[in-house]
């Protein structure tokens, strides 16, 4: 009977331990979800203000090439302006290039189809922000909410479990069996 109730108790440690692998991956998918859609959210302001400066800068050329035709600048100052702004130019395809890398990071997180991430999150939006307070409590119980030590706990206890089902195999069965 020590056998059967220790290889019950193993079993269900076992259980109870997989369950707990799974919260942990699912902890880690949220985890990464919220970092990518931090980071979409990131580049997409990024790609914003640089399109901005871009505007802001060709005015400003158009300004310096003025300047100089009226003689009020040297060329130097025009070179500087132009190249200012080839810069900021070139920026944007690698802005665009890191939105889409990140868009289809999304969508496999998801499991999406990339066509989707567009239409799904929008040209631009804001950047989420953490909330003011974070409750912290005991730092004991803070480790036992993890999924993986929870995990790594039942997994050591259905070891023990089965060290007693190995012990009990140590001792002689006698089992009886009958028919009418």
């Amino acid at each position: 009977m020590l056998f059967r109730s220790r290889g019950v108790q193993a079993a269900r440690a076992n259980l109870a331990a997989e369950v707990a692998n799974y919260d942990d991956a699912l902890v880690t998918l949220v985890g990464d979800v919220a970092a990518v859609y931090i980071n979409i959210r990131a580049l997409q302001q990024t790609l914003g203000v640089t399109r901005a400066n871009i505007a802001l800068q060709t005015q400003g050329n158009d300004l310096t090439r003025n300047r100089f035709d009226e003689g009020v600048t040297t060329d130097l100052d025009v070179q500087e302006s132009t190249a200012l702004l080839n810069r900021t130019r070139a920026m944007v395809p690698m802005l665009e290039s890191d939105l889409q890398q990140a868009k289809n990071a999304l969508a496999v997180l998801l499991a999406q189809p990339p066509s989707r991430m567009t239409k799904l999150l929008g040209s631009s939006g804001p950047i989420p922000r953490a909330h003011g307070k974070v409750d912290v409590g005991i730092p004991a119980e803070l480790l036992r909410r993890r999924p993986d030590i929870r995990a790594a706990e039942l997994e050591a206890a259905a070891q023990s479990a089965n060290v007693g089902v190995a012990i009990s195999d140590l001792y002689p069965q006698f089992v009886l069996t009958g028919s009418i």
